[in-house]
């Protein structure tokens, strides 16, 4: 059962609905959420070219990003507090240092549970929003990761498990039942392969799992019609869940990088938090 959350801060719509979240999931289990925030230094302090002469003005312009950056994350922090506090969930606050995509993957590595927004911006210094940074932590992260959408999340009727027959999904649907999140919702497990076989199969496995777990479980083997990314969003749309469970990769290289896509797709068009796992 989860003991510990932890919920990037960044000032964005997506990080307050994960704090949201968190502390929701977090307060029937008496587990603490950890709020990390983090300047952003390399980005902050990168190297550019200036004039003759300019090294002088690029030092002031670096050090008002600094004394801003480190405002706004003082006020993030004290964000996260005071809710945690209204929630009375315990909290522990973090300030970090450095590039974030790694120092969200270490910090990770003191919880159970990672939750990031869908669009993050931590380099908000100097970029509008973070195009790279969910797909490196993503990789990097030992942690179940989950993303959450910035708008309000329904009260959902299920849980949607989706597996490829992979490791991945395999992780995933395990970091699920650990987590012992939305026990009393039964889980949809579903898997669309061009071999109704092996599809059939791939459900059979993890839903024994789920079982022996408590798990109240129907298994759909679906008709590979359209892509990966357009059948879950459907199945989505359709069985109306609290959350889509899935893994972030595939099996073989090919199948990795056309997953890498079905992720990103179905990360963009999902209206409910999603449970990944490398």
């Amino acid at each position: 059962m989860l003991k510990s959350l932890l919920v990037g801060l960044d000032g964005s719509e997506f990080s307050r609905m994960g704090l949201r979240l968190a502390l929701e999931w977090a307060k029937p289990r008496q587990a603490i959420v950890g709020g990390l925030a983090i300047v952003d230094l390399p980005g902050i302090f990168q190297a550019e070219a200036v004039p003759l002469g300019g090294e002088e003005a690029k030092q002031n312009i670096d050090q008002a990003r600094l004394a801003d950056a480190r405002k706004h994350i003082d006020q993030f922090l004290a964000d996260c507090a005071l809710q945690a506090a209204q929630a009375g969930v315990p909290c522990k606050l973090i300030e970090s240092n450095g590039a974030p995509e790694e120092q969200i993957v270490l910090e990770s590595q003191r919880f159970d549970m990672l939750v990031l927004g869908r669009q993050t911006q931590f380099h908000f210094e100097t970029e509008p929003r973070d195009s790279r940074l969910l797909t490196a932590v993503l990789r990097g992260c030992t942690r179940p990761v989950v993303v959450v959408p910035s708008g309000p999340v329904r009260n959902g009727e299920c849980v949607l498990l989706a597996t490829d027959g992979g490791a991945g999904s395999a992780r995933a649907a395990w970091a699920f039942v650990q987590s012992g999140l939305f026990r009393d919702l039964p889980v949809h497990l579903v898997c669309a392969l061009s071999d109704p076989c092996e599809a059939g199969h791939a459900v059979d496995r993890l839903g024994e799992m789920l079982r022996w777990h408590g798990r109240l479980v129907e298994e759909h083997a679906l008709e590979p019609a359209g892509t990966v990314a357009e059948i879950l969003l459907a199945q989505v749309a359709e069985r109306r869940p609290a959350m889509l469970v899935m893994g972030a990769h595939g099996r073989s290289p090919l199948a990795e990088f056309l997953f890498g896509s079905t992720t990103r797709a179905v990360l963009d068009g999902c209206p409910v938090p999603v449970l990944l796992s490398h």
